[in-house]
């Protein structure tokens, strides 16, 4: 699990890079700022559930040169999350219609990196309509460079 949860964040590092880098600023759309936002804003509000934080808006959108803090706070978060839980405990959280659910711990954070992959995904198409070197989001890549 620790794996997945590196993969997943060092490929949204790569991305959040692209967002600080230079001028490209200036051909990134708001959609992959909304979308890479939305990511990071989901990890959190999942970390919460587990930690018995607050809810934060799913879709609030971040400056660029805010976004790597929040993924490496995120980061850390899972992190201790993976070293001081089980990951077969079940988490009881109310979703975003305020009704009762429960998930594992494993379910819940392959459920974070499942989800931030298909956004990832996303982003690297309006990368490439901008003429902007996408980020591979692949996993077996990220193995190979290991």
């Amino acid at each position: 699990m620790k794996e997945i949860l590196q993969y997943s964040h060092e490929t949204n590092l790569e991305i959040i890079s692209k967002f600080n880098d230079g001028d490209l600023h200036y051909v990134i759309t708001e959609s992959s700022k909304k979308l890479i936002s939305h990511i990071l804003n989901s990890q959190t509000i999942w970390n919460n559930r587990i930690n018995g934080g607050e809810v934060i808006d799913v879709w609030k959108v971040w400056e660029p040169e805010k976004l790597k803090e929040i993924e490496e706070r995120n980061y850390q978060i899972a992190l201790k999350i993976l070293e001081e839980r089980e990951l077969d405990e079940i988490i009881s959280f109310s979703d975003t219609k305020n009704k009762s659910q429960q998930n594992s711990i494993s379910d819940i954070i392959f459920h974070v990196v499942n989800r931030a992959t298909y956004y990832r995904g996303q982003i690297a198409a309006e990368f490439r309509e901008k003429k902007i070197e996408p980020v591979s989001g692949d996993f077996v890549n990220y193995k190979r460079k290991a």
